[in-house]
């Protein structure tokens, strides 16, 4: 094996390692127990999905204990039975992403054939491990308003957790920018997660390599203190569990716009001073800024009429999201003055003041040993030297809608707010 591909071999194995390692999926333990307290061994208990009908079967020890591993977050029900008791129904309540609780069942003397069904009215308390930090469920992921729509930013929502990067940029695909986090007063040292894979970037001092649309999320954890050693390479990390379909179909379709004519206008155009309407000043117009973040969403059952049925078996899930906008960018140009259009520069000075002298192309003649033409008189083209094409050109340059103290004759007079055509279309016209 060459050293190129042993270090490709060796990368693999490791990065496999840490995917193991970091897992988002949750961990169900308890004991089951008689009437009298006494632990029943070789009892039955049976973790069921609701959404999926995916099951897990265990049996107690010699103790009475039973252990669920790898349970994906989401609504569950236990079901636990022994030879000469009734059987125990636990059903109603929710493991979470990388959660490790406790759930302990009780029998009671009878026939199998007997059911004694109990409904969680309390989730579950998680007092098998040390972990500190919060858990965004998906009630809370489907409920919050998100500015441009970025499930990350609900990590703010944690003690302790603050957002460090500059609030206009939490876009999806400001992956540098949504990573500025600090957890506990440690800053950009935090570690993202998808369904327990890193997430974060190469690229950079701390991107985020992926962010997933809002209606992919199930939920995810917010760990910033006192956790495993798993979780170790960062002062928090962010667990983000992926919904994975279920047994009936689900779909939805969205769209989060944004128009210039809905909004209100800003205090920076309404400031600057475009025009005056007897005597008062009337701002720029508003920005011609315009938002569409569409998509989606549909998850379900695999089925192949015919060839396979995946009800409690294998599922999916897609979604498609788009994100198009047009952000106004300002400017300020300079444009002909009105009277430059008709030939007259005679207000057309250097930074000294000193006249910038037009001269008449045709007049040249020899004087000693230089050439030299006339300037025009008053520093003004006749209408009739100016080519046609000019004259139709210079309706394309817009007119002049502003004045900027302190700067030459016919610089920096013409402001542009940005964004779309009917914004930029709204300037003073010759005579106004």
């Amino acid at each position: 094996m060459t050293f190129r591909g042993a270090s490709l071999f060796c990368s693999v194995i490791l990065w496999a390692g840490f995917a193991y390692g970091q897992d988002f999926r949750a961990k169900l333990s308890g004991r089951v127990l008689d009437s009298g307290g006494a632990p029943v061994s070789n009892a039955k208990v049976r973790v069921t999905n609701i959404a999926t009908g995916e099951s897990r079967d265990v049996t107690t020890d010699s103790h009475g204990d039973y252990v669920a591993p790898l349970l994906n977050p989401g609504q569950y029900s236990v079901r636990a039975e022994a030879q000469g008791f009734k059987t125990t129904v636990r059903e109603g309540f929710e493991v979470t992403v990388g959660q490790t609780t406790t759930l302990d069942l009780q029998l009671e003397l009878g026939s199998m054939k007997t059911s004694v069904v109990v409904t969680a009215d309390a989730p579950l308390v998680e007092d098998a491990n040390g972990d500190r930090g919060a858990l965004v469920d998906e009630q809370s992921v489907k409920e919050y308003p998100l500015n441009s729509r970025n499930p990350f930013m609900l990590a703010m929502l944690t003690p302790g957790v603050n957002f460090d990067g500059e609030l206009t940029y939490q876009r999806p695909f400001d992956n540098g920018a949504i990573a500025n986090w600090s957890v506990n007063g440690s800053s950009q040292k935090v570690e993202f997660l998808i369904d327990g894979a890193p997430n974060n970037s190469q690229a950079g001092g701390n991107n985020i390599a992926f962010v997933p649309p809002v209606d992919a999320v199930q939920q995810f954890r917010i760990q910033t203190s006192a956790y495993d050693a798993q979780y170790g390479r960062g002062a928090g990390s962010v667990n983000v569990a992926l919904k994975s379909g279920g047994n009936n179909l689900h779909g939805s379709a969205y769209e989060f716009a944004r128009r210039s004519d809905w909004d209100a206008n800003s205090f920076q155009n309404k400031a600057r001073c475009v025009s005056f309407d007897n005597g008062r000043c009337v701002g720029a117009p508003k920005d011609g800024h315009f938002l569409d973040q569409y998509g989606v969403q549909f998850d379900g059952p695999l089925y192949l009429p015919g060839i396979y049925n995946g009800r409690n078996k294998t599922f999916f899930l897609v979604n498609y999201e788009r994100y198009r906008e047009g952000s106004p960018q300002p400017l300020v140009l300079s444009v002909p003055e009105p009277e430059m259009r008709q030939g007259d520069f005679h207000k057309l000075t250097d930074a000294s003041g000193r006249l910038i002298t037009i001269y008449d192309p045709s007049t040249g003649h020899q004087v000693g040993s230089n050439w030299v033409r006339d300037p025009f008189p008053g520093n003004v083209i006749p209408a009739g030297r100016i080519s046609p094409t000019a004259n139709l050109l210079i309706k394309y340059f817009p007119m002049p809608n502003t004045f900027t103290p302190g700067v030459n004759y016919a610089t920096s007079n013409y402001f542009i707010s940005g964004g779309d055509a009917s914004a930029r279309d709204r300037f003073l016209q010759p005579g106004e």
